[in-house]
């Protein structure tokens, strides 16, 4: 039994049916749908309001206007360098938390690793979904709060996070490290990518304070390197952990 077979057996049946009797979408462990609910996040035409970044909706109208400025088909150079120098090898489960329409849980399944794809957007894991149908990719994408992985049973060697951690609250990037380090084995890399903080941003990601994130994984994950840089005019940096 693969390593893939051997995680979907644990997360229970995994399906995304567009009947009217859908009662689930993606892992019954995460959310369950009714027929409406879906309705309304697939087909809702309403944007709601720019404070509700912490709203499925909000996310799922930004993919439904195809404004994901984010999600740009394009796997990091960062990524394709640990790959390269022998850093991130299969096997292995690898998460990739903000997922998306699933470019980079592609190019981790394509690899040989168990990949798995969280994100609060449905309508983007639909898009990731059918891809993976397309190319005959195995995959997991789960719909689900990336700040509270309990819904996962998995030890993963691997974690990549491009843009989603600093869109979260302060108190939820608290959870999101907790749950992270209690869902990575000893050893295991985890890549990150976020904006630099910016008092003056309006309505956006407000970024990583300069020692936030070392601070913040700490004592669970021990800091390797960061890399700043920018997007346009916007500070921004990468960030490579070790779980302890």
């Amino acid at each position: 039994m693969s390593m893939m077979e051997t995680l979907l057996r644990k997360q229970g049946p995994v399906r995304l049916n567009k009947e009217p009797k859908l009662r689930r979408a993606l892992d019954p462990a995460v959310v369950t749908f009714s027929h409406r609910d879906y309705n309304l996040i697939m087909n809702d035409t309403t944007p709601p309001p720019f404070s509700d970044r912490g709203s499925s909706v909000w996310w799922n109208e930004r993919y439904r206007q195809q404004d994901v400025p984010w999600d740009t088909g394009v796997v990091p150079p960062e990524l394709h360098e640990l790959i390269d120098n022998g850093l991130l090898r299969p096997p292995g489960v690898a998460l990739d938390l903000g997922c998306g329409t699933g470019t980079n849980v592609a190019l981790l399944a394509r690899l040989g690793f168990a990949a798995v794809g969280v994100d609060f957007a449905l309508r983007a894991l639909v898009t990731a979904r059918q891809k993976a149908l397309q190319t005959g990719l195995s995959a997991l994408f789960c719909l689900g709060d990336v700040a509270d992985l309990s819904f996962l049973d998995v030890q993963a060697q691997f974690a990549l996070d491009m843009g989603c951690l600093h869109s979260l609250s302060p108190e939820n990037r608290t959870r999101y490290a907790q749950s992270l380090a209690q869902r990575m084995t000893s050893g295991g890399l985890y890549l990150l990518y976020g904006f630099d903080f910016d008092a003056a941003a309006q309505g956006g990601p407000s970024g990583f304070d300069a020692d936030e994130i070392q601070t913040r994984f700490s004592p669970g994950f021990e800091l390797c390197w960061k890399r700043p840089s920018t997007q346009g005019t916007c500070p921004v940096a990468w960030y490579l952990l070790e779980r302890r």
